[in-house]
């Protein structure tokens, strides 16, 4: 299982500056309720910085590259389902 560092150099692979930004700022939210829900903020954390890592150079297939691309590089399951639910597995 990819760590942080792993997700971050992913996202930014394949993404710009703002979805970056986004994707700190989204993994900073994700961290702070799963603390308070008393979650695993790491793993909360992933799915918040890369919940659209296929939005900028794919946006017609958004969600589905995600997948892909996590599947091939040893992701967790629970983690692409938390990032693609509407597509099953």
């Amino acid at each position: 299982m990819p760590n942080r560092e792993d997700a971050f150099a992913l996202l930014k692979r394949y993404n710009a500056q703002a979805l970056v930004t986004h994707g700190l700022s989204v993994e900073g939210a994700m961290r702070f309720f799963a603390k308070k829900a008393e979650e695993d903020e790491e793993k909360w954390g992933i799915v918040g910085l890369l919940h659209d890592l296929d939005y900028e150079k794919y946006p017609d297939e958004h969600c589905y590259k995600t997948k892909e691309m996590m599947t091939s590089l040893g992701y967790n399951d629970e983690i692409i389902r938390a990032i693609t639910p509407s597509l099953g597995l």
